[in-house]
């Protein structure tokens, strides 16, 4: 998304007053960039990547982890988070992974995932969750970019869906 910038534009005199609305103006474009980042990519890695995992005091990981992904209000029923770098990731959606149905891939080998099922909400609207920590192939759906877009989480058996 950054804008090209040719050697003679670079190389033109300018005035003071139009040295700085350039400035300004390629400040607008570079921040029109960083905020079009898109939604649904940014929700993806807040809700499923903890890379490297997160240490968490006691022993209540999958409670600590969906309180600060903003997951829950209300508790949210199931989710997983992988534990491999966000590269790692991204490739499951070219090389390190194929074609499952319509847009999903599965990644070709098992990476480091989290589980966390809803066990029950407390009366103070408090979430407990069971979590389950192993090695599992993911689906993942994959955009054309080729970020990822969050899917409903399996929790009974591999591989989990993203």
């Amino acid at each position: 998304c950054i804008p090209a910038i040719t050697p003679i534009t670079m190389m033109l005199p300018l005035k003071r007053t139009e040295t700085l609305m350039f400035i300004m103006v390629f400040a607008c474009v570079i921040a029109s960039c960083v905020s079009s980042q898109n939604p649904r990519h940014e929700k993806f890695w807040r809700q499923h990547h903890d890379f490297p995992r997160s240490n968490v005091a006691g022993q209540d990981y999958c409670g600590a982890m969906m309180l600060r992904r903003g997951m829950a209000r209300p508790c949210k029923d199931t989710n997983s988070f992988v534990h491999v770098p966000r590269n790692q990731l991204k490739d499951v959606c070219g090389w390190a992974g194929t074609h499952y149905r319509r847009a999903l891939r599965i990644s070709r080998e098992p990476l480091s995932v989290t589980t966390c099922k809803l066990q029950e909400t407390s009366p103070r609207g408090q979430c407990r969750y069971w979590s389950h920590t192993g090695q599992r192939q993911i689906h993942i759906g994959c955009d054309s970019n080729p970020l990822l877009r969050s899917r409903k989480s399996a929790f009974k058996a591999p591989p989990v869906v993203l």
